[in-house]
Order: C-alpha cells, then sequence, then structure tokens
C-alpha cells in the first residue's frame, strides 16, 4: 500500500534490518551480552552482579560516613552536602569494585 507521497506504508526503512530495530537493536543485542561476562558474587544462595555489590556497599559506607562526619562538632554543614554523599558513595563503590573485583 502506498501514500500520496508514494512512500510504501509498513516498508523497512533504509537503516533497519530484517527483525525492524535497525543499529538501535543491534547496539543493545551487542551490550546485554557483553554484560553476561561480568564477575558475580554469591549471596545467601542467589547471584548478584558484582558491580551492585559493590553500589549496595558504596551507599552504606557513606551514609555512615555521612552520620558520623554529623555528629563532629564544626562539621554538621559539610555532612549536610548532598554533594558529599554522592561524591562519597561513588568514590568508595569504585573503591570496592577496585579492591575486590578488579583482578589486579
Amino acid at each position: 500500500m502506498r501514500t500520496p507521497a508514494g512512500k510504501e506504508v509498513g516498508a523497512l526503512s533504509d537503516n533497519q534490518n530484517q527483525t525492524g530495530h535497525g543499529p538501535l537493536g543491534a547496539t543493545a543485542c551487542a551490550v546485554a551480552t557483553s554484560l553476561s561476562c561480568a564477575p558475580t558474587v554469591n549471596v545467601f544462595g542467589v547471584y548478584f552482579p558484582a558491580w551492585l555489590v559493590s553500589a549496595v556497599v558504596g551507599l552504606l559506607s557513606a551514609y555512615a560516613l555521612v552520620v558520623w562526619l554529623g555528629r563532629r562538632p564544626g562539621r554538621r554543614e559539610l555532612a549536610q552536602s548532598g554533594l558529599l554523599f554522592c561524591s562519597l558513595t561513588v568514590a568508595v563503590s569504585l573503591l570496592t569494585w577496585w579492591i575486590f573485583f578488579s583482578g589486579f
């Protein structure tokens, strides 16, 4: 079936493959298959990706550090900074990943 402009309706465009997903679908498949190579951690019989374990450790450690800083005199304003909490979370998560899962 053709539109008044002469273009076929339902036909694949030039940048789509046979599945109809185009280059985005091919990229998503490549990324999804590469994620299966990530290290996993057995926690009570359930396997979690190591990056998730590192993120949770980073979050809990950053929270403990911010609470500790909040109790120190003169550091309350620093402890209430959202930027400090985010920075500590990222730093501790990356450090945990590097120490336990990088294989150095």
